[in-house]
């Protein structure tokens, strides 16, 4: 009976695999030329085919007849019947080029002369938030072919790039594709949950690569505010963003299709160019024509949209083209993706009431709506009913549809402080996938190879040892590129330093014998020596590490020491706790001063001195801790006996007479011991965070930070005059994102010395200022022509207003607009016991954050001051490893 059942069993699965024929294809123009970019949708069986760019494609059927629209932008859609026999059919459609007519649709253009475009895309951006969640559930099937050429890559990084960690030979994948091809069963359920079986897996990608999952079905609605990380022309505010112009209308028997150009109203990476295919009256999407361009990279989206059943539309084809030219980096590649949807369900439960033209066919009695929606619903039906809407009536009818349709998930997940990272598509590989055969190929792939894709498979194959890759065990596909910090030679690290892995957890940085300069400065001539650091990764979320440092200072002739540990201990509170000594000369002004490696550059190459330094023999301890979200307490404790420090040197490159590291009008104090002790508490409201391996990071908010801090000087020994002081200051903080070209930031802060019975000038509150030309500080919150050291009295106010744009004043000439830069304004003040009224005002350009160059104008006293320019380039602070 077993063998029987078995026997019968095969013969069931052999005749459905013989019944189902090839069918092959080409899409060509009335010259005979193949048209790319074009698909098929069988209706039958809602499924999608994306042609290759020669126009050609291929699929299974069974027997029997199936209606079949081939179409391509800028073509007329056909529809035929295709037959399918007992035998492999090859078929050649012919497309005419589309002679579209604007027609009476001319009428709807106002008084102002608006566009037509403008109705319709308001229309469509109403309705996107219910499309965005009209499916409940699907089932489908996916054909995903994807391919890369990298044509050429600098030598530098060639030699220095490590492919997850390998050592891999870059060159063997120059100019040559490669192919991943899979064959994958999906459902998704409501939001955006994405199960992705893949059954049938091919790639000719090096394995060092470990992309052994497939390619994932992309998953980026066009009716979201934002696809695939960009403003999407049917978000909410599109209109600040985008032109759109009605190029034309195609009138078919059952639907009307109009053709909208869009055109970003700034060249920039975050918006699309293109065109947006919008049915009437419906107002879905039926083809999205769209093209983004970032740094050399330029990516072109065409995704087609059917109806797979009654009022439903979805992505039956996906074609995406990259052409990449930055850094020296050339290559290309193209993504496709092919749907077979088996089962559609829509969500009945959010379909509001008011969209009469959008509800299912089965939905003729009136749905039942909470109480709170009704009002919702009520003002919907009313909007829903004017044939033509404002502009705030189609944000509002947006909004009133978000509130309406979304589901109480993702508003749960919207209004959470913890932001979790969901992940989207669920991918798992099925134990044969990679084991397919030739024959079960031919009758799945919708796309054919070509000759130099076929050999790219043979090569890797060959390398593989067989016909098949073998499984692995990543949960993920993962490729990292990066960059060998370590030398491979015992001999590299001593010279140029490195890291040392001790074991698993336990890790040495040695500077090198190259890093045995810190630095030069005219107190204490050369800086020779080394620091290491010995790192213990205690778990996987707290780690321990101490840092010695030994140097030699040449003028002085002294050994300079420092020693600092670190302890992480609650990473979801964010408890630090940090203890260091050590004899070093210091900043008189250690909070807010300038960079000690420019100001090495500055003593050394131009003979200025822009540090008032003092030796210091100090221990310190501080710790750092979340009491609640958002709350914050800092705590410090440090004893420094400080000393006068004198110039030893005045070497410089141009032998330049130098300033005093004391100059002769400032007070003069005696040696001391100052104990000083510090608690700051600040407080974020709704300060969002994310968790990632046990680990909490704060990410955003739309709150100020409050803080309130109180420092107190204490004389703790017999015979000596320490500090005697109580010092209170508060402040507000916050950066606003005003739009996603623009924001606002702002700091106000003030204190008082609520008794200063004995002070020096080391215990005085400083304000951030940039005296070199180049600095390490942002131009945001510190004052860029104040005189050096200027310090308060028994009272001080400060405030910084900056306003940064993309587009301010040089980034709206159309031709500065292709290159990335940023433009702020910066407007800064400050009111002390001895200074009544400073004003500062300033202009900067920034570049991808990675630099400012900026022009200031101060005033005194209502009355100009000084005009200067200044530089800044932030990424001196991670050069730089400052000595706490």
């Amino acid at each position: 009976m077993k063998q029987f059942l078995f026997f019968t069993l095969g013969c069931i699965i052999i005749t459905s695999s013989l019944q189902a024929q090839q069918l092959k294809g080409i899409i060509v123009n009335k010259k005979g030329e193949p048209v790319p970019n074009s698909t098929v949708y069988i209706y039958e069986i809602a499924k999608g085919i994306a042609a290759d760019n020669l126009g050609e494609f291929q699929t299974t059927l069974e027997p029997g007849t199936y209606a079949c629209e081939f179409r391509s932008l800028g073509y007329e859609s056909v529809k035929k019947d295709i037959i399918m026999g007992k035998e492999n059919r090859t078929i050649r459609v012919e497309l005419q080029e589309t002679s579209y007519m604007l027609k009476e649709v001319v009428i709807y253009a106002t008084a102002s002369n608006e566009d037509p475009a403008y109705r319709i895309m308001r229309k469509a951006i109403a309705h996107a938030p219910y499309y965005r969640y009209q499916i409940k559930e699907y089932t489908s099937e996916a054909y995903i072919k994807g391919s890369l050429t990298i044509d050429k890559i600098p030598g530098i990084l060639k030699r220095a790039m490590k492919v997850n960690d390998n050592n891999f030979d870059i060159n063997s994948i120059i100019g040559k594709p490669l192919v991943m091809e899979s064959k994958s069963n999906i459902h998704f359920t409501s939001p955006e949950t994405y199960q992705q079986n893949v059954v049938a897996l091919k790639s000719s990608i090096p394995k060092e690569f470990n992309v052994d999952k497939g390619l994932s079905i992309m998953t980026s609605s066009i009716y979201n505010a934002e696809l695939n990380g960009r403003i999407s022309p049917l978000a909410p505010g599109a209109f600040r963003f985008y032109a759109f112009k009605l190029e034309n209308v195609d009138y078919q028997p059952d639907h009307i299709i109009n053709k909208i150009k869009v055109t970003p109203r700034k060249k920039n990476p975050n918006l699309f160019s293109g065109y947006i295919y919008i049915l009437e009256d419906t107002w879905n999407v039926y083809i999205a024509d769209l093209v983004a361009s970032e740094l050399g990279t330029t990516l072109h989206y065409r995704i087609n949209y059917h109806q797979v059943q009654p009022s439903v539309y979805l992505p039956t084809t996906y074609d995406v083209s990259m052409t990449m030219n930055t850094m020296g980096v050339k290559g290309s590649g193209k993504y496709y993706a092919s749907m077979k949807y088996n089962s559609v369900q829509a969500d009945k439960t959010q379909n509001p009431v008011a969209i009469n033209e959008t509800a299912l066919p089965d939905e003729s009695e009136e749905q039942k709506i909470p109480p709170k929606k009704q009002k919702i619903s009520d003002e919907l039906e009313r909007l829903a009913q004017k044939e033509e809407l404002s502009t705030k009536e189609a944000y509002k009818m947006s909004k009133l549809m978000s509130r309406m349709v979304e589901p109480e998930e993702v508003k749960e997940q919207r209004e959470s402080l913890e932001i979790k990272d969901i992940e989207k598509v669920k991918m798992k590989v099925d134990t044969l996938a990679w084991k397919r055969d030739s024959a079960f190929w031919t009758n799945i792939r919708e796309l054919p190879l070509r000759e130099d894709e076929l050999r790219s498979y043979q090569i890797r194959d060959s390398l593989s040892g067989g016909d098949t890759v073998s499984e692995t065990s990543r949960d993920r596909n993962e490729v990292v590129l990066s960059i060998d910090e370590n030398p491979k030679t015992v001999f590299g690290k001593i010279t140029q330093g490195g890291v040392w892995k001790m074991n698993r957890d336990l890790s040495l940085r040695y500077g090198g014998l190259m890093g045995g300069l810190r630095e030069y400065n005219f107190t204490d001539g050369l800086w020779l020596g080394q620091t290491l650091s010995l790192n213990w990764a205690i778990d996987k979320n707290r780690n321990f590490s101490v840092s010695p440092s030994l140097y030699y200072a040449t003028a002085r002739k002294e050994w300079l020491w420092h020693v600092s540990t670190s302890l992480n201990y609650a990473p979801m509170s964010l408890g630090r706790f940090h203890l260091s000594a050590g004899h070093i000369s210091r900043d008189v002004n250690s909070q807010n001063g300038e960079s000690r490696l420019m100001n090495t550059l500055a003593a050394i190459d131009l003979g200025q001195n822009f540090i008032r330094f003092y030796d210091s023999r100090y221990v310190k301890g501080d710790h750092y801790i979340d009491i609640a979200n958002g709350l914050h307490l800092y705590t410090s404790a440090e004893i420094d006996k400080r000393s006068i420090l004198r110039n030893r040197t005045s070497f410089n490159f141009i032998g330049k007479d130098i300033p005093e590291n004391i100059p002769s009008d400032a007070t003069l104090y005696p040696n001391h011991t100052a104990t000083n002790i510090t608690v700051e508490l600040s407080y974020t409201p709704r300060y969002r965070y994310r968790v990632r391996e046990g680990q909490k990071w704060y990410v955003s908010t739309k709150y100020p930070t409050f803080s309130v801090a109180y420092k107190k000087g204490v004389d703790l020994f017999a015979d000596n005059s320490g500090p005697l002081y109580d010092r209170i200051s508060t402040s507000i903080s916050q950066t606003i994102k005003v739009s996603p070209f623009e924001e606002i930031d702002y700091l106000f802060s003030g204190g008082t010395f609520l008794s200063s019975d004995r002070l020096y000038p080391n215990d005085f509150k400083y304000f951030r200022n940039n005296q070199m030309l180049f600095t390490a500080s942002d131009f945001n919150r510190s004052f860029n022509l104040l005189g050096p050291y200027t310090a308060s009295g028994k009272w001080w106010m400060e405030g910084h207003l900056n306003y940064q744009s993309q587009y301010l004043f040089l980034k709206n000439l159309p031709f500065l607009q292709r290159f990335s830069f940023d433009e702020a304004f910066h407007l800064h003040g400050l009111s002390t016991e001895n200074r009544k009224y400073y004003l500062e005002g300033g202009y900067s350009i920034g570049f991808l954050g990675l630099g400012r160059a900026g022009i200031f104008t101060g005033f005194t006293d209502k009355k100009f001051d000084r005009f200067g320019v200044k530089l800044s380039y932030p990424l001196w602070n991670f050069m730089e490893k400052p000595l706490k």
